[in-house]
């Protein structure tokens, strides 16, 4: 009899909105707003668990079933401590207050066939999202699992792999000021970075 996967979506702190707070505003409190709206998006996925990898002031964030993980894991990290509670791990960054839970859907759908699956950062050098099937698999090294470089370019290269790993569609990063007017003001969510923002002119990206 076939089981659901297990899986956990987790947001990690650690790339943080900060440097791309608007002049005006506290960068701290732009991050916070940008990683509360990313655990929300998480949050709300349907039977997937979440959690944020970060200091133990984030925890307040979290939902009662959420977990909270040191704030220095990485995606490798999360892979062998979860390896035997978790069937499939997306780790995203916590600058995509406004990503589309679908894009999320769209990894996890793909993860009960492949080792990994990365949404790159539209316009940028980053991954908005990168997910791995646990345990992970011997072949991908760490150094693939980076948020902020772009894995799908050296992986497209490598012919032998080409049905292990899938691309997922791609999403923007608020990693510069210039990034703000990317978000969409069209799209339900976001609300604690909208809130900060509010009286601004915004572009949808």
């Amino acid at each position: 009899m076939s089981t659901d996967p297990r899986r956990l979506a987790v947001v990690s702190a650690e790339h943080s909105a900060a440097a791309a707070a608007p002049p005006g505003i506290d960068p701290a409190a732009f991050a916070a707003a940008c990683l509360a709206d990313t655990y929300e998006v998480l949050a709300d996925l349907i039977e997937v668990d979440s959690g944020i990898a970060g200091p133990d002031a984030v925890a307040d964030l979290l939902w009662p079933s959420s977990r909270l993980f040191p704030a220095d894991s990485t995606i490798a990290t999360l892979a062998e401590l979860l390896r035997d509670q978790v069937d499939e791990l997306v780790v995203v960054p916590a600058d995509v207050p406004d990503l589309p839970g679908l894009v999320l859907a769209k990894i996890f759908k793909v993860l009960h066939r492949v080792d990994l699956a990365l949404a790159p950062q539209r316009g940028g050098t980053g991954c908005v999202a990168i997910g791995v099937s646990l345990p992970l698999a011997d072949w991908i090294d760490p150094a693939l699992l980076d948020l902020d470089g772009q894995p799908h370019e050296q992986l497209a290269t490598d012919r032998s792999r080409r049905f292990r790993w899938s691309l997922a569609p791609d999403w923007h990063r608020l990693r510069a000021p210039a990034d703000v007017h990317r978000l969409d003001p069209g799209l339900e969510g976001w609300e604690e970075t909208r809130a900060l923002l509010s009286g601004r002119s915004l572009a949808s990206g």
